[in-house]
């Protein structure tokens, strides 16, 4: 489900004896967990804390003032719509935001009853209209190369391809120890970060580049399927980062280009 769709919860109660129930509710909450340093200097990881991401409790009753035997069970119904800027779920190494469905029961006698069922928030694509081919372009110039990445998308969701040609005009005679594209996330929760490299695909290797002709290598990179949308909302940012490298022999850093992709998790 997206944010601005609905979720339809069926609630059914089996008592196995009599019952008398003053309220049944039924609850969508969306909780956001965040690190937070001590001291800005201090080494440690900080203090975990979270907080709903609702600016207000989404609440339906159920049931009121009833009495049930323990003979047949109950079903209700509720039907809650998600707020169109709510963020999507994220189940990250740092960042995690979770949707939660709580039912309660409060009885006559004795505790509440409570059972919780987590769902899942996708997120849409974000598709500007209007852009340009230009607008999928990004060109950097060294010293020995001039280096351009040209996508076909730079949205993109999960299981999807990125794809698009790496092209490079050299200014010097080099020789091309690897040539390949990567695929990297970055995590924020608060104080905590976490990146990594979530896939890589070589494209060519060992290969001598000249000054005579100008290189194109067309590539195609996996998104994994499970896997985090783009979203920066509360304390929580995920970004991911699309990045051509040529590392050669004659220089010591690897030729480099890099640009923000999004990814979404609807279709």
């Amino acid at each position: 489900m997206r944010p601005g769709g609905t979720i339809d919860v069926q609630i059914t109660i089996r008592p196995k004896k009599g019952l008398k129930i003053k309220t049944g509710q039924v609850e969508l909450d969306c909780t956001e967990q965040w690190w937070q340093k001590i001291s800005p200097n201090s080494q440690s990881p900080g203090r975990m804390e979270t907080r709903s991401a609702l600016s207000q409790p989404i609440v339906q009753s159920f049931l009121a003032d009833t009495e049930l035997t323990d003979s047949e069970p109950v079903v209700r119904y509720a039907r809650f719509q998600i707020p169109k800027d709510a963020p999507p779920t994220v189940h990250g190494a740092v960042a995690q935001v979770s949707w939660e469905v709580t039912g309660r029961l409060e009885m006559e006698s004795g505790n509440p009853v409570t059972k919780s069922e987590e769902i899942t928030v996708l997120t849409p694509p974000k598709v500007n209209p209007g852009r340009s081919a230009a607008d999928l372009s990004n060109e950097a110039v060294f010293t020995g190369c001039i280096l351009a990445m040209v996508l076909v998308n730079d949205v993109v969701g999960a299981g999807g391809y990125l794809e698009g040609e790496v092209r490079a005009r050299m200014n010097i005679t080099d020789q091309a120890k690897s040539i390949r594209m990567e695929l990297h996330s970055s995590e924020t929760a608060g104080d905590r970060e976490d990146e990594s490299v979530r896939e890589r695909v070589s494209l060519d290797s060992d290969v001598q580049l000249t000054v005579d002709q100008p290189y194109v290598w067309a590539f195609s990179i996996p998104v994994p399927e499970r896997t985090l949308p783009s979203v920066q909302n509360g304390h929580t940012k995920v970004s991911w980062m699309l990045k051509a490298v040529v590392d050669t022999e004659q220089t010591l850093a690897a030729y480099h280009l890099e640009r923000e992709v999004q990814i979404f998790t609807s279709t």
